[in-house]
């Protein structure tokens, strides 16, 4: 009797041992497929239950591997991503005067930035110091810096527009200046310090019209400290706002092209354009030209002195004032019609060609 009792405990705690370890294993085997892969394909498996076991778990993973994947594809697909912009390309506004063509540019840049928010795309600030790039960010430029006090066509770019900007920078550009004799500032405008005055009772526009000639073409022009060009690596301008001169940075001149010259007919009806001291030009010039420099130069010639005292850009490329977004006019849905205009425009010429 107790041999026979001593055999039925001895089975009955093997069978418990042999149900428990199946189901550690199993549960073990969900976590680790690497387990499971192994112990299913064993060669000797000790026990029919515990094979089935495993072979049972790993198949439950299986299945669940595959309604995450299905999950997956169906949350991506229900959730498509929204664009960052409606449309990415160039187009042109009209800088108001006093703004810098960097506030032109920060301006446009908040605007696109609500709207894309509004439609709830990703948004990221620009910044320098972010690795890995400027993801999400909203990348606006301009192909070409006006003066504050100047007004007219600014070239914008938008997305992969920014990337075309740089034949803007080098490309053909038309003003209307206005000049006035007398007196020269630091900064060749009204907006400077007077540095110097002259007599200009001797000037005529028959004289004017004489020098005129000798500015066209390929020159020699020194440009203005207050620029943003860089002297030593540092821009010029903050160098000009602590102090030093021209003659301190040792400013050398450049070569630009002019490509016409027109002294424009007075005009009673208008103070500023009445006739002399103040006068009117019409200037079609290269990329890296100055007309406060081109004023200041033809002053000299005629042994006088002179600063701007208005300036309008008409053209840029192809893009002329008649055609460029006004401030009041400066939104979103305005912003990309002017792109997809310009982008159909590039199409058709392209084909055209």
């Amino acid at each position: 009797a107790t041999k026979h009792l001593f055999f039925a405990m001895h089975y009955c705690f093997y069978g418990m041992v042999t149900v428990l370890s199946s189901i550690f294993i199993s549960r073990v085997a969900a976590y680790i497929p690497s387990a499971s892969r192994h112990l299913a394909h064993s060669s000797k498996p000790k026990h029919k239950l515990l094979s089935q076991a495993l072979m049972m778990s790993q198949q439950q993973k299986q299945h669940l591997v595959s309604d995450g994947a299905t999950n997956t594809t169906n949350t991506s697909s229900d959730e498509p991503k929204v664009p960052l912009y409606l449309a990415e390309g160039i187009f042109s506004v009209e800088k108001p005067s006093n703004w810098t063509s960097s506030d032109v540019v920060s301006y446009i840049r908040g605007i696109l930035e609500r709207d894309a928010k509004g439609r709830g795309a990703k948004v990221a600030r620009p910044n320098k110091r972010r690795r890995g790039g400027n993801k999400n960010v909203i990348k606006v430029g301009h192909g070409g810096t006006l003066d504050p006090m100047a007004t007219g066509v600014l070239v914008v770019g938008v997305g992969s527009g920014t990337k075309n900007l740089q034949n803007y920078l080098s490309g053909s550009k038309a003003y209307i200046a206005g000049g006035r004799f007398g007196e020269e500032t630091d900064t060749l405008d009204t907006e400077g310090k007077v540095v110097r005055t002259e007599d200009h009772d001797h000037v005529t526009e028959q004289k004017l019209l004489e020098v005129l000639p000798q500015f066209t073409g390929d020159i020699m022009q020194i440009p203005p400290i207050f620029s943003a060009l860089k002297k030593n690596g540092k821009k010029m301008y903050e160098e000009a706002r602590a102090g030093k001169t021209a003659e301190d940075l040792g400013i050398e001149a450049r070569p630009v092209v002019v490509h016409q010259l027109e002294l424009l007919p007075a005009n009673d009806d208008d103070s500023t354009t009445g006739g002399l001291p103040s006068f009117t030009l019409s200037v079609e010039c290269g990329g890296g030209t100055y007309i406060r420099s081109l004023i200041r130069d033809i002053a000299h010639k005629v042994d006088s002195c002179a600063v701007m005292t208005s300036l309008v850009r008409t053209k840029q490329g192809q893009f002329e004032l008649y055609d460029a977004l006004p401030k009041c006019d400066w939104n979103a849905e305005n912003i990309y019609k002017a792109i997809e205009k310009e982008n159909a425009n590039r199409e058709t010429e392209s084909n055209a060609s």
